[in-house]
């Protein structure tokens, strides 16, 4: 599609450091790259490193053009784009939210990476989410808003999402399916971080992952939001926590030493 038809706010961020280090960040399904808030800019600051979130394809068009894309899709694409950086001989810690967290993961599972960041991995669907994830082939409408609180629009303002799509169910279901014999080939530090009042996605999903993998550096972290539940803990009421939590794991565990 013509770059000028792409929502300004949805386009690939692209943040220059000062080093060879860089957190290359994936966004979830219906996002954007602005779907980390300010986690780019803290990152970029705090360790001087170049980050990198690239739009996937589909995404800041219309709604419609993700119906006939697949999880391998935006897989494949990411893929391409991390061997650019490889080829650059940076030294990558790679992360993502939602469905993002499945590609950083699959990714992590076949290249040498620093690190891998999990957010909101939706592994491990709650009751009432798993009822609509089972009805959706026969729900006719594809399409509802998300719910958000005044707070979250606020800090959303400038940001670029779609409504909630019932397709994403396909898309991890098909995620769950590449990933599931991947898991145990992951060995770079891994930092799981959950939302504990995420009414979508259950915290045992997060438990499943670190006990599936073989890292041996392997943290898990459930996210204590204040206010409204949120499946993106990022435009939270006490977001700039988790930017920490992220920035104290990469330096504790001295991933780019």
């Amino acid at each position: 599609m013509d770059r000028s038809k792409i929502n300004k706010n949805a386009r690939t961020i692209n943040l220059k450091g000062k080093t060879d280090r860089e957190f290359f960040l994936l966004h979830g399904y219906t996002g954007s790259p602005t779907d980390f808030n300010q986690l780019g800019r803290y990152l970029n600051k705090r360790f001087k490193a170049n980050v990198k979130i690239i739009r996937l394809i589909g995404h800041g068009e219309k709604i419609e053009n993700l119906d006939k894309l697949n999880y391998k899709d935006f897989l494949l694409q990411a893929e391409r784009e991390l061997k650019k950086d490889i080829g650059k001989k940076r030294k990558i810690i790679i992360g993502g939210l939602s469905v993002g967290s499945f590609i950083a993961l699959q990714l992590s599972s076949k290249y040498s990476v620093k690190g891998v960041l999990n957010i909101s991995l939706p592994y491990k669907k709650r009751f009432f989410c798993g009822i609509i994830s089972f009805l959706e082939p026969i729900i006719f409408k594809k399409y509802w808003k998300k719910p958000f609180s005044e707070h979250e629009k606020k800090l959303r303002e400038k940001a670029f999402f779609y409504s909630t799509s019932l397709l994403g169910f396909k898309i991890i279901r098909q995620a769950k399916e590449e990933i599931k014999n991947k898991l145990k080939k992951i060995t770079a530090p891994c930092l799981i971080i959950h939302v504990a009042k995420d009414k979508l996605f259950s915290f045992e999903g997060a438990k499943i992952i670190r006990e599936k993998i073989k890292s041996h550096i392997k943290e898990i972290v459930l996210f204590e939001e204040k206010g409204q539940i949120s499946h993106n803990p990022f435009y939270s009421s006490n977001h700039e926590k988790i930017y920490k939590i992220i920035g104290d794991f990469v330096e504790k565990n001295k991933l780019f030493a």
